[in-house]
């Protein structure tokens, strides 16, 4: 598997790298520190104090030796998250670089099992309701006028008179004859290699990134939640917020590598996407699943009815002589928005069936999604991971060091004051 060269580092990149040099300039600033101060207490006590030590001078040497032993073994926990110490081999060191592969298949399994889970695509859906939005699109008098001026334009300008029962009938059966004609799984190929031709999927797959993203930041805490869930009870909680961290990080940065379009899996995208257009014609399973789509929309009784009052209403406004076709589309599409707002019935079945439209095209192909993002970090390469991760939590984790070397002086501290009363 060929890696993928190492990003371009943008001005954050930059920043989190120039504050974590600084970070780790402090911490280990303070190991030096106390290391200088506890042998300063040693030379004290040779040339001033050979009798005995002042319990001042005792208790910052014993600080100053606690915190060193500190600072050093969280600089150790700190370096065998990403590295090995002085380049020594120890066992149980380097951590992320020995488990990439489990991190970027993790990661890929994540996507996969939670965020394009049925239950999740369902949920975002309602949260999004098409209908209310296209709704609200339509009650926009500009648009539904753009809209009706168009579709007026485009339909035979004279429309013969017939009765209501016969309209109603006959339009209903050439809308199904029409439907069943039109929608075959050779014209959706035909229409699908235009698509694909002038790039409108690498569009939608921007559009789709995006609603994924959105959907990470929405819910945060439901990911670090699962994440908890994942770890041991015995991982500090530290642990746990950083791992979260990254796994929202790596998400957010997998989706932007994908968004660039000249990258390999955009172009695997292309291939699977052609391969799926050619043998789309011929597969049975398709065409069991489009005919059930169709089915489901003309045989709604919400949709059903409503249809049967727009042409009702067309019939009318065709025998009254007095409406032209566009003030006809117009009012159409205004009481088409004034149904989506206020039925909610009608509202519920459009979310439904694009909800069931949209489950059966992403859903079962949530593992091939996650294996492109787990495939993505495979690429990259150890270097490139560990820097990345470093880069996003190392600053943080110099505050470990820093806090360590502190704690560690502390408890000294407080040793030598307990020994000290006990020799009273």
């Amino acid at each position: 598997m060929r890696p993928l060269p190492p990003p371009a580092a943008d001005d954050n990149v930059q920043e989190r790298i120039r504050g974590l040099r600084r970070m780790r300039m402090v911490a280990t600033g303070l190991l030096l520190g106390v290391t200088l101060l506890f042998a300063a207490t040693y030379g004290f006590e040779e040339i001033f104090f050979t009798d005995h030590l002042p319990l001042g001078l005792g208790l910052l040497r014993a600080f100053a030796e606690a915190a060193m032993v500190g600072a050093i073994a969280d600089w150790f926990a700190v370096v065998a998250l990403f590295r090995h110490p002085f380049g020594i081999p120890i066992p149980h060191t380097a951590v992320i670089p020995r488990k990439h592969a489990r991190i970027a298949a993790a990661i890929g399994r994540f996507v996969a099992e939670n965020l394009l889970a049925s239950s999740a695509m369902a949920q975002r859906l309602e949260e999004l309701d098409p209908s209310g939005r296209l709704a609200a699109w339509l009650d926009d008098p500009q648009t539904a006028t753009m809209i009706a001026h168009r579709i007026a334009t485009a339909l035979p300008p004279v429309l013969e008179t017939i009765g209501e029962d016969r309209l109603r009938g006959t339009i209903g059966t050439a809308l199904r004859r029409g439907i069943d004609m039109i929608i075959t799984p050779s014209r959706m190929a035909g229409v699908l290699s235009f698509a694909a031709s002038q790039n409108y999927h690498h569009s939608l797959l921007n559009v789709a990134l995006d609603a994924v993203q959105d959907f990470v930041g929405r819910h945060e805490s439901y990911i670090r939640a699962k994440v908890a869930d994942r770890c041991g009870e015995w991982m500090p909680v530290w642990v746990e917020n950083r791992l979260a961290d990254s796994v929202i990080t790596g998400i957010d940065e997998a989706l932007a590598e994908l968004r660039k379009p000249d990258h390999p899996q955009r172009q695997e995208i292309d291939q699977s996407l052609y391969l799926f257009i050619a043998q789309m014609a011929e597969s049975p399973e398709f065409i069991l699943r489009l005919d059930d789509i169709k089915g489901q929309i003309m045989d709604d009784p919400a949709i059903e009815t409503y249809l049967s009052q727009i042409w009702t209403s067309l019939y009318a406004h065709l025998a009254g002589e007095t409406a032209t076709l566009e003030t006809i589309v117009l009012q159409t599409l205004q009481d088409m928005s004034h149904r989506l707002k206020t039925d909610r019935r009608l509202r519920h079945s459009f979310n439904r069936w694009l909800r069931d439209a949209l489950e059966r095209l992403i859903v079962p192909r949530r593992d091939f999604i996650g294996a492109l993002i787990a495939d993505l970090i495979m690429r990259w390469r150890t270097e490139t991971l560990v820097d990345r991760l470093e880069s996003h939590v190392g600053q943080d984790l110099q505050y470990i060091r820093i806090n360590g070397t502190i704690v560690g002086g502390t408890a000294g501290v407080l040793i030598h004051l307990i020994v000290a009363a006990a020799g009273r």
